[in-house]
């Protein structure tokens, strides 16, 4: 059918003179300035959309975000205006092609190459994340390749159509829930951070996340995680580990200084990512040369399959460095390579070669967890109250972590894995043995007050790796971001505490918030294989009680996955 609006000349200064592509919202077209008799590329509100308020705003917002963003690697807006009651925004045209269509078309880029287009569209970002503007969608599709005679990857960041305004007058009004609401679930499911896979707030750290994504794809030829089903993709990036992408591309080589700006940009906690795009080009900017190349002498065969981590691939670079669990890391190779039947499934049989005892991040240190939600508009690496000795213990932690195992520190991890597939049977609360004296306080602290401030949960952290083996700090840290309803942190320090003491499990809250967390759909797959791997089938007559008390459809079903899963 022919478009109404080609030939056109909206609000008497722009002709319409073909399609040039459409999105969920908008349809851009090639227009004409008549007056300038320049070429521009124009964005309408697509047709149907124009009576509702939420489409609008998110128009609009994008006109408000394009507005404050004059920067080179970010598409430029010139006009923006209301034409018979048609919303529509007037931008730079672009000669060239999007890095989704390069990929198509091409194949990945030259290491260098790659690296370099990643540092332009990090640029971009840095100054939108200075403006306290968040992209949320960064994919290749969102990155244009713009053609200049000196230039041919020239990048422009395209579609701020779900950025976030840090700092917003609209925030909390209620006019956008959409766009604002916690527990929304926004962007490509393929360039997710895991706390927008789970529905939590999300601040800059989940741009970098995002850009981390982008910046493996570039270097592998894929992205990280690619199930096919949606539910699958988004428990990959909440739980499993970063998987090498040497094993992807024959003859890439990675220098250790890459690999582990990719492991902190892919970290699951947004507290062990680089702050913002600023921090993360800065670290860019640092790499040495030569740090992504090709070896011919190390090209592999193109089908031999890989399971070595990233984790793994860091480790085997520097052997002599302690290796460390990290809190996702931990639950990942719970869930994925030794207890999980459901996770299990999804691998092979052989969990006792090298890359199956590989965890998470190799940057996730023992205690860190996703901070106060207010650190989200202060990054805690910026935070003004943070004592400087804390961010360089922290930092220096951070450092040593590496998230591959010893054999023996394995076979310990498989002892705990067999005894948790026993009978639940109640015994002495963890809580009542002597703690103390500062871990009593944090205790008596979070009792009082429901959720600890920053300081208080800051300290807790640094107590729980000072004491690795107690499993009553992760217990506690769980309890604080349940209650914040921080469900990704709170199952997987619970998942944290059962690995150094089975015992944890006789925690009173433990279980309860488990199942609170199964009766949320976003926390169900994770919060379902705690349960089954901590406490097993014991527990099928509370979930059984749950379910028969509830009327609520959704989560009927939920409970009833879970009993279902129990009982076999």
């Amino acid at each position: 059918m022919d478009d109404p609006l080609i030939g056109r000349v909206l609000d008497g200064r722009y002709r319409i003179e073909m399609v040039l592509g459409a999105g969920g919202v908008g349809v851009v077209y090639r227009a004409e300035h008549t007056g300038l008799r320049r070429p521009v590329a124009l964005k309408v509100l697509r047709h149907g959309f124009e009576d509702f308020p939420h489409m609008r705003k998110r128009f609009e917002r994008e006109a408000r975000v394009l507005s404050q963003l004059s920067h080179p690697n970010v598409v430029g807006l010139t006009d923006y205006g209301i034409a018979d009651d048609l919303p529509y925004l007037v931008m730079e045209l672009l000669e060239g092609r999007t890095l989704e269509e390069l990929l198509e078309e091409e194949g990945p880029p030259a290491p260098e190459r790659s690296l370099e287009i990643v540092r332009a569209v990090v640029r971009g970002l840095a100054f939108a994340h200075d403006r306290g503007v968040l992209h949320r969608d960064l994919k290749p599709g969102n990155v244009f390749l713009q053609a200049l005679p000196d230039d041919p990857d020239h990048v422009k960041l395209l579609d701020f159509g779900l950025a976030k305004i840090l700092v917003d007058e609209d925030e909390g009004s209620g006019e956008e829930p959409t766009l604002t609401k916690t527990g929304t679930i926004v962007g490509t499911p393929a360039y997710m951070s895991p706390e927008q896979a789970s529905g939590s707030r999300v601040d800059p750290r989940s741009d970098v996340y995002a850009c981390g994504v982008l910046l493996f794809e570039l270097l592998a030829g894929r992205v990280p995680f690619r199930e096919s089903r949606r539910a699958d993709l988004l428990r990959a990036h909440l739980v499993e580990p970063v998987p090498d992408p040497e094993g992807f591309r024959p003859g890439l080589v990675l220098a250790r200084e890459l690999q582990e700006l990719l492991l902190r940009c892919l970290a699951k906690e947004p507290a062990e990512r680089f702050a913002d795009g600023r921090a993360l080009l800065d670290a860019l900017d640092a790499l040495p040369p030569g740090v992504a190349r090709f070896e011919a002498a190390r090209a592999r065969e193109t089908t031999e399959p890989t399971r070595r981590s990233l984790a793994d691939a860091r480790a085997v670079l520097a052997p002599s460095r302690k290796r460390s669990w990290g809190p996702v890391g931990l639950v990942a190779a719970l869930a994925l390579g030794i207890v999980g039947a459901y996770f299990a499934s999804r691998a092979t049989n052989d969990t006792s070669a090298t890359g199956e005892r590989s965890v998470g991040s190799a940057e996730a240190s023992a205690g860190s967890s996703s901070a106060d939600p207010s650190e989200a508009a202060a990054p805690r690496a910026t935070s003004a109250d943070e004592t400087p000795a804390v961010a360089r213990s922290e930092t220096r932690s951070e450092a040593r972590s590496e998230a591959s195992l010893e054999d023996d520190e394995a076979d310990d991890v498989e002892a705990v894995a067999a005894r948790g597939a026993s009978p639940f049977v109640p015994s002495r609360d963890p809580f009542e043995l002597p703690m103390s004296p500062e871990l009593g306080q944090l205790a008596d602290a979070l009792h009082r007050a429901t959720s600890l401030d920053r300081n208080l949960h800051r300290r807790l952290r640094v107590h729980q790796r000072q004491n690795p083996t107690d499993p009553r700090p992760s217990l506690l840290l769980a309890h604080d971001l349940a209650n914040r309803g921080q469900w990704v942190g709170a199952i997987q320090r619970y998942g944290l505490a059962y690995h150094y003491d089975p015992s944890a499990r006789n925690d009173p809250r433990m279980l309860e918030d488990l199942l609170r967390a199964a009766q949320i759909e976003a926390h169900a797959p994770a919060a379902r294989q705690a349960i089954l791997s901590i406490f097993g089938a014991a527990v099928r007559p509370r979930v059984e009680e749950l379910y028969q008390r509830t009327e609520h459809r959704p989560t009927r079903l939920l409970l009833g996955a879970l009993r279902d899963e129990l009982a076999d």
